[in-house]
């Protein structure tokens, strides 16, 4: 049962990628309700939001969508690649803001749920913009642009592309 919710959940969350909050006119009373995909997205971000209020205050959630972001830029453009160190630095800053009195086993917890919900927002991410990669790399070099300091990419060519082909399965000895 529990396996079936993370697939269902899986799903769902590929359809959250690249939602950012909606910008609100003065008239958002008049505004048409998002419809469609964007409709998908919105309430697969409200799921991923709820499951992630149970470990995660808010400011640690918007982080980890951010993280995810750059996960999912680095998986799909080959001229960008997230720096290790800088993930790791985010990774610990983002925990930093839980609980002070957290026992081990809870910081574990925080720790092991970070990971997760880093995982299916750059999953979902990657799936939504399947379709506009183009368009999605080139926002995400923008990114890049900028200092160093307000980014998660790497200086530079990426070292080994997440394009790459795989190497060829050794072939299987013949049957007699």
């Amino acid at each position: 049962m529990q396996r079936t919710r993370y697939l269902a959940l899986a799903a769902g969350v590929a359809l959250l990628a690249g939602c950012s909050p909606a910008k609100k006119p003065e008239a958002a009373a008049a505004a048409a309700p998002p419809s469609g995909r964007d409709a998908a997205r919105v309430e697969t971000g409200d799921v991923v939001t709820a499951l992630m209020a149970a470990t995660f205050n808010a400011e640690q959630q918007g982080r980890i969508l951010n993280m995810g972001y750059y996960m999912a830029a680095s998986a799909l453009c080959s001229d960008l690649e997230v720096d290790a160190q800088k993930l790791g630095r985010a990774v610990e800053a983002t925990l930093a803001l839980g609980a002070a009195d957290a026992s081990d086993a809870q910081k574990q917890h925080e720790h092991d749920a970070v990971l997760m919900f880093l995982g299916m927002s750059s999953g979902s991410i990657i799936g939504s913009h399947a379709e506009d990669k183009a368009a999605f790399c080139d926002d995400a070099k923008k990114l890049k642009g900028g200092a160093a300091d307000t980014h998660l990419f790497a200086a530079g060519a990426p070292s080994a592309p997440s394009t790459a082909p795989l190497p060829e399965a050794p072939a299987a000895p013949a049957k007699p």
